[in-house]
């Protein structure tokens, strides 16, 4: 079967939308690229309400007991564990404190969620960052993707897809 030029061109034309734009810098002298894709991070943490931003997107606030600082050691200059930071958030007295900000699915209720409960959830997480200059604040692109109180509520559904995905995959798998 030929295809013309013009199918050829079209097709082309197809992959070039789909492709994700590479962008490339240099840090230090490494070379990174972005990747276009968000993995999926199940946990449980401390529900501390919602807002609506500047854009009109929904921003939950989470307090995760057990979030590490990406920018401090696993063991503090006492000798302590730096897990233990959420913690001192905790001992301070905050009346809500919360250590991760992320964007709300829209199709997802979160109406009926109690401040201060701790609930089970699913978030899909991009490394980020933010500021100006050389020294710029370690951040994330997060965006909430599922939430309940148990955990069966919450990752039944992506443990379902899981296995759906996976059986295809399985009749593809090439056997050396």
């Amino acid at each position: 079967m030929a295809i013309s030029n013009d199918g050829r061109q079209f097709l082309s034309n197809i992959l070039k939308l789909a492709d994700a734009p590479e962008v490339s810098t240099r840090s230090g002298g490494m070379k990174t690229t972005n990747v276009v894709s968000y993995p999926l991070f199940l946990g449980w943490g401390r529900w501390g309400g919602c807002e609506l931003n500047a854009s009109d997107n929904n921003k939950a606030f989470l307090f995760l007991p057990y979030l590490q600082s990406g920018q401090m050691p696993l063991t503090k200059y006492n000798g302590s564990s730096s897990m233990e930071t959420p913690l001192d958030m905790v001992m301070s007295e905050i009346p809500t404190p919360y250590n991760c900000k992320v964007t709300v699915t829209p199709s997802l209720n979160v109406s009926k969620l109690v401040v201060g409960d701790f609930d089970h959830f699913i978030l899909a997480m991009k490394p980020a960052a933010f500021g100006s200059g050389a020294n710029p604040t370690a951040d994330w692109d997060a965006y909430l993707k599922a939430i309940g109180s148990t955990p069966n509520d919450v990752y039944k559904e992506y443990f379902a897809l899981f296995n759906i995905t996976k059986t295809p995959w399985a009749k593809v798998k090439v056997n050396p």
